[in-house]
């Protein structure tokens, strides 16, 4: 089953492929209107407390082998505001080469959301508040 939120979005629990360790709380919005926003895959950035587009998981979202590095699971928007506050916040590295497409995506196409647009302004005052 798929589940989507009444606002067209997505969501994803993002788990590593060969140690099963949540590592991303994504979104997709698969009936965008521009195609690009149909492919893209945002990540959330839980100390900033948004989603930002990421460049590396929107390629591995789209392959169409079995070589994925992450493993993806649909879930509700209710699920999704619990994974919120469990994922881990990425590296400082991680948040660099997102900001730094080498595929997939431009600079420009590297865009964000705030979390309490998509999740709520109770999410993101728990996220501001995570330690």
């Amino acid at each position: 089953m798929t589940y989507v939120a009444k606002d067209g979005w997505e969501f994803w629990r993002v788990s590593n492929a060969s140690s099963g360790a949540l590592e991303w709380l994504a979104v997709t919005r698969p009936g965008a209107r521009a195609a690009i926003d149909r492919e893209k895959v945002w990540t959330l950035l839980p100390k900033s407390r948004m989603f930002l587009a990421n460049w590396f998981l929107t390629a591995d979202f789209g392959r169409e082998d079995d070589a994925n590095e992450w493993v993806y699971e649909n879930i509700d928007s209710t699920e999704a505001r619990e994974v919120a506050l469990e994922v881990p916040q990425p590296s400082t590295e991680v948040v660099t080469r997102l900001t730094h497409p080498e595929s997939s995506l431009t600079l420009n196409q590297i865009d964000r959301h705030p979390v309490d647009k998509l999740m709520g302004k109770r999410v993101a005052d728990k996220l501001e508040n995570r330690t």
